[in-house]
């Protein structure tokens, strides 16, 4: 509130209706410019803390992601080197027979299909996790979108009471 307007109010008692009426408006015009300078501001400024905290996060989502990649190419890469020396290793020293070898082929065979499964599963099971989450992303732009559209028809609504 201003001065000026506080001296006014101090004047009250020395004042006509209309002198009255025209005190009571300009306080209002002068409210009212103070508050549409300043609400767009209060939802700038908070609004964009949480889009810099939302994205302040993504390189933490795409290094967890990376990490659980990298571990699962190293146990990947290690059960292999592993396997294949110990292969030549075990089976060396045994002198195991050709049948033999042909089962354990078809055995590692097995689980190399049943892991190849797994890591498609996985894909899948992210792709639809992203999936369902741009769809509730979506369906909550859409409420937001209406909920300031209902706001927006409230407020036109006061300015004419206002008048």
């Amino acid at each position: 509130m201003s001065k000026e307007a506080l001296k006014r109010m101090t004047t009250i008692e020395n004042l006509t209706k209309k002198q009255l009426i025209d005190a009571i408006k300009t306080n209002k015009n002068e409210m009212s410019s103070e508050q549409k300078t300043t609400a767009p501001n209060i939802i700038k400024n908070n609004t964009s803390e949480i889009i810099e905290k939302i994205d302040s996060k993504i390189p933490t989502y795409i290094k967890l992601y990376s990490d659980l990649y990298k571990k699962y190419l190293h146990m990947a890469s290690d059960f292999c080197t592993n396997s294949r020396l110990s292969q030549k290793e075990f089976f060396g020293n045994m002198g195991v027979n050709d049948t033999r070898l042909e089962m354990f082929d078809a055995y590692f065979e097995y689980v190399k299909k049943m892991i190849l499964l797994q890591i498609d599963i996985n894909e899948n099971m992210i792709q639809s996790y992203v999936g369902h989450r741009l769809t509730a992303l979506e369906f909550y732009e859409q409420m937001m979108n209406r909920t300031i559209t209902n706001f927006s028809k409230m407020f036109s609504w006061f300015d004419e009471f206002k008048k």
